[in-house]
């Protein structure tokens, strides 16, 4: 098994080398050494590329043997044929790790395998470490390192870290999240794996304090009983989310044509990760939003949850979406309807749960809102709540200007108001909007200041179950 050193290379690298570094665009050669120079990465940066004289502005080496110092991490941008040179080049110069981008191996061609093992031999043999062949690269945010070729602008630091054998899977999720003000502060791409394995990456990332949750894109598991035996060890005391590819006959031979991974039986995979505590995403776009919800909410101590809304039919639709996902919705007792009603709910709204205060400007009422939510919240009767119909720029953009803004400021505050009611009471609260960051400036501003809006009942649902499923484990 690697050691922790081996595998600090690949996440905090004390300098790199870039061997393929180019500024042409649209090449990986490019791609790696923007994200690199993309934030204030403390290491030094050495592009190698034997025609250049610098760059993007750095000093260019005609090869690694050229290098001042060796560096701790190499990073491969050169067409396969090359690879094994630049490796045996690495190892003279004292390279601890290399992520090899270059693709063309066991995933493609059939005497793909044995030359990865090549590979490895001739890395082991200079005490060397391979992260690869065909990945994306790694980052972490919290050192300022971006070794990927994710932009600069769709990284968001949090205390999440992501273990994928799939690279562009996560870059298409944190460029979607981004918006949402979410992302993962550390990500390695494991790709086919050839040395260094999802496993690895999966008990280093378990032991580390900056990391309090890890999601996972997985194709395949090599070493399952190691892998299930560290991710149990993991689980009781931070959640491990997976979505596991590759469960039907079209997407296992992808897989296989991806990484060059055999995905296995599904039902199999489910029962043995279920039994190592293992939450199960099931769609790749939950990853992201459950495993804020787990770091950053209190825990679902039940299933029982209530709902209120400004309009009848998103409560029947919650109510609907949060029973199919194995919640419960409980009528509210008499006493308690009674002291909703006494708040100042008009005579027609339903106080039994779902609360529907109906199409009225009660909706702006930032009392009564932020005083239906405590008392139910308070009584005993609930694990959490959803409040769901607020920033809707659709029906408020006929206003005048100044009274658009002064509804959109309400509905800020009121929502601010269900986030400290969450801290304070330590109940989970969901806010739910039809409307996208795209659609809705509010929601934007909300959730770059970590105050969630969701814009799909299903994604609410499905992470309060799964909040719930982490609690009773």
């Amino acid at each position: 098994m690697p050691t922790k050193s081996e595998l600090d290379v690949f996440l905090k690298p004390k300098s790199v080398t870039v061997i393929g570094a180019t500024e042409r665009p649209g090449s990986w050669g490019s791609f790696i050494m923007e994200g690199l120079l993309s934030r204030s990465y403390p290491g030094k940066i050495y592009p190698v590329n034997y025609q250049a004289e610098q760059v993007f502005g750095i000093r260019a080496y005609r090869d690694v043997g050229s290098l001042p110092e060796s560096p701790d991490l190499a990073i491969l941008t050169i067409p396969a044929k090359a690879v094994e040179q630049a490796v045996e080049e690495c190892g003279r110069k004292g390279v601890k790790g290399i992520s090899i981008i270059t693709a063309g191996y066991g995933e493609a061609v059939q005497d793909g395998k044995e030359r990865e093992r090549e590979l490895v031999g001739l890395a082991r043999s200079y005490g060397m470490r391979l992260l690869g062949p065909n990945v994306s690269g790694s980052f972490n945010l919290h050192a300022e390192f971006n070794g990927s070729a994710s932009p600069e602008k769709h990284l968001v630091k949090s205390r999440l870290a992501a273990v994928c054998q799939g690279g562009y899977a996560i870059y298409d999720l944190l460029a979607h999240a981004f918006f949402k003000g979410m992302g993962v502060g550390k990500f390695v791409h494991t790709g086919n794996e050839s040395d260094l394995t999802t496993t690895d990456f999966l008990e280093h990332l378990g032991g580390d304090p900056e990391v309090e949750a890890i999601l996972m894109y997985v194709e395949a598991i090599k070493e399952g009983k190691r892998f299930l035996e560290v991710a149990q060890e993991i689980s009781r005391t931070k959640p491990v989310i997976m979505y596991k590819a590759g469960q039907f006959n079209a997407s296992s031979r992808a897989a296989k044509s991806h990484t060059g991974a055999l995905s296995g039986i599904h039902e199999i995979y489910q029962g043995a990760l279920a039994q190592a505590d293992i939450l199960i995403s099931p769609t790749m776009e939950l990853l992201l939003p459950l495993g804020h919800a787990l770091i950053e909410r209190p825990p679902m101590d039940g299933n029982r949850v209530a709902i209120l809304t400004m309009g009848g039919s998103w409560g029947v639709a919650l109510s609907d979406t949060l029973e199919a996902a194995g919640l419960q919705v409980p009528e509210l007792s008499e006493t308690l309807q009674s002291k909703l009603r006494k708040l100042g709910m008009p005579v027609r709204a339903s106080v039994k749960n779902p609360v529907d205060i109906g199409a009225s400007g009660l909706f702006f009422d930032k009392k009564l809102l932020l005083a239906l939510g405590r008392n139910i919240l308070t009584s005993g009767e609930a694990d959490a709540i959803i409040l769901h119909g607020m920033a809707r720029p659709g029906m408020l953009d006929e206003n005048p200007p100044d009274r658009l803004r002064l509804f959109l400021e309400i509905n800020k505050e009121i929502i601010r108001g269900y986030a400290g009611m969450e801290k304070e009471l330590g109940f989970p609260v969901f806010i739910g909007s039809i409307f996208t960051p795209w659609e809705s400036q509010v929601i934007y501003d909300l959730n770059k200041e970590g105050l969630r809006v969701y814009d799909r009942l299903d994604e609410i649902a499905q992470i309060l179950s799964l909040m719930y499923r982490y609690r009773v484990r």
